[in-house]
């Protein structure tokens, strides 16, 4: 399995590239997002930032498989920096999916189109309330902060 560690640590690479790259075009839309002048720009941006999602989490398997891999190839578990990586790695994941998934969920109904036959409706006034929030912020601050200590964990490897 040896072999194939140098392999392992392309694809864990690369995933994350094709990661950081997608995930970047979504943190794009959310700063937007907010000065979007009316519904209809406000759904459009949030359907370009969907197009991101896709190869975000194709990058995402691949950053999670190339990391495995190389982990089990180069007999690395067991490492302090590694079982530091995964515990930032799944930290930060939680963290981005509790602060931004109920938040984009609800905001994605909230713009909706409403059914002829809607009682009633959302207003823009009622949707702009929502978009004032810090949440691309903190988004931007974890993953940013995240991304940094992982890169640091990676190249400096405390504890050997």
């Amino acid at each position: 399995m040896a072999e194939f560690y140098v392999w392992f640590v392309f694809a864990h690479l690369a995933g994350l590239v094709l990661f950081a790259i997608s995930h970047g075009a979504s943190a794009f839309m959310a700063f937007r997002l907010r000065s979007a002048p009316d519904a209809p720009t406000a759904r459009a941006i949030l359907a370009m930032g969907q197009l991101s999602i896709t190869p975000m989490y194709i990058g995402l398997l691949l950053l999670i498989i190339g990391g495995l891999g190389a982990a089990f190839a180069g007999d690395l578990w067991g490492r302090p920096w590694l079982i530091a990586s995964v515990i930032v790695f799944i930290a930060v994941l939680l963290v981005m999916w509790i602060v931004a998934s109920p938040y984009y969920m609800r905001l994605r109904k909230s713009l909706e189109e409403p059914a002829p036959d809607a009682a009633t409706t959302m207003t823009w006034d009622d949707v702009k309330v929502q978009l004032d929030t810090r949440r691309p912020e903190v988004l931007l601050s974890v993953g940013t902060i995240g991304l940094l200590l992982l890169v640091w964990l990676m190249v400096i490897k405390p504890g050997g």
